[in-house]
């Protein structure tokens, strides 16, 4: 009998082990695409709270930071853009000027288009 007891006790402890082994979630390639994307559109918004921005919308209307965004890029072409939210609105975020004097001569070329923006320090 205690034969017996010992080799279930043997076979359920070998079926936990497996059972943690395995990983029960199937990861194809397409998703790992897409974590890396979001990862790195997170990551550069992280590592951009050491720059400093120039602001050119904030409002609640998201369809309008997208507009403002990608009419920024057609003056602007490949300059950093990026709509942010910030709660309880989202903001239009452009350039990374790791110091305010860089930031103040492009603020001056970037008020002929838009005349209300203004230089933001995200860390503050």
């Amino acid at each position: 009998m205690k034969n017996i007891i010992l080799l279930i006790f043997l076979f359920t402890t070998l079926g936990v082990v497996a059972q943690e082994q395995t990983n029960p979630f199937v990861v194809n390639e397409k998703v790992e695409n897409l974590l890396a994307q979001r990862t790195d559109c997170y990551g550069k918004t992280k590592t951009s709270l050491k720059y400093y921005h120039i602001q050119l919308y904030n409002g609640q209307n998201i369809n309008k930071a997208r507009s403002i965004k990608t009419k920024f890029l057609e003056h602007f072409p490949g300059t950093y853009a990026i709509v942010e939210w910030e709660s309880p609105e989202f903001k239009v975020w452009v350039g990374e000027y790791e110091n305010k004097l860089s930031a103040d001569q492009a603020l001056k070329r970037i008020r002929n288009i838009y005349p209300n923006a203004f230089i933001v320090n995200p860390k503050d």
